[in-house]
């Protein structure tokens, strides 16, 4: 009896084939993880004369922030995708070098890319990505010196640039799988500060950041 349930379910595997791991066109995946957005250690300068004429020029730092996103992709063929990344927003501090804490503000980067994958039938399924980045800038406003100052701070513009991605998907099963994703987007923006007695100050704000995902992904 145990010899014939061994040949049966023996007979069942060989029948039902290797598990279809295989990327094919037509298929659309769902990630969803925490993500880092770390933007470039020179994010432009603000001179900060007319306010104490010791300062001079002051170089402007934005942190890095975490947060959770989620992308959508549909496999246009077996090694070409499309995908859509969105997120909860991203809140950054914003500090000047000499001054401390000026302000901060929360942003979300919706990005549209098109991917090429270079093994849509391994386990391991490595990809690069190339597309546009919309950063939409809310929620701004003074924090920490220049607030005690009464000054005012002001992202002006939203960002449009390029972003970049290099990937890969590992499969767990036919459905799960896990996700690494390293991107590279353009962000340019203007800042605005006001200083009571002083005046405004306008300046370019450059974020340009690596953003680090980990993902948990499912296939449909």
């Amino acid at each position: 009896m145990r010899k014939s349930l061994a040949l049966i379910c023996t007979a069942a595997l060989l029948g039902a084939g290797p598990v279809a791991l295989a990327y094919d066109a037509g298929d659309i995946y769902l990630r969803v993880g925490a993500t880092n957005v770390d933007p470039d250690d020179n994010n432009g300068s603000i001179d900060l004369s007319a306010v104490d004429p010791a300062l001079g020029n002051q170089n402007i730092e934005v942190d890095d922030a975490w947060s959770m996103t989620f992308t959508v992709s549909y496999q246009w063929t077996r090694n070409w995708a499309v995908e859509l990344l969105a997120a909860y927003p991203f809140e950054h501090d914003i500090s000047v070098e000499g001054v401390g804490k000026v302000g901060s503000t929360k942003q979300l980067p919706p990005t549209l890319s098109l991917q090429y994958h270079f093994l849509p039938d391994g386990k391991f399924q490595p990809y690069v990505g190339a597309g546009l980045n919309y950063t939409i800038f809310f929620d701004d406003g003074a924090e920490g010196a220049l607030k005690s100052l009464g000054g005012d701070l002001e992202i002006e513009d939203n960002s449009f640039g390029l972003a970049g991605q290099v990937g890969f998907d590992y499969m767990i099963n036919d459905k799960w799988f896990v996700n690494l994703d390293l991107r590279y987007i353009g962000i340019e923006t203007k800042a605005k500060v006001t200083v009571p007695g002083v005046g405004t100050i306008k300046e370019d704000v450059s974020i340009d950041p690596f953003v680090y995902g980990v993902n948990i992904g499912y296939k449909f």
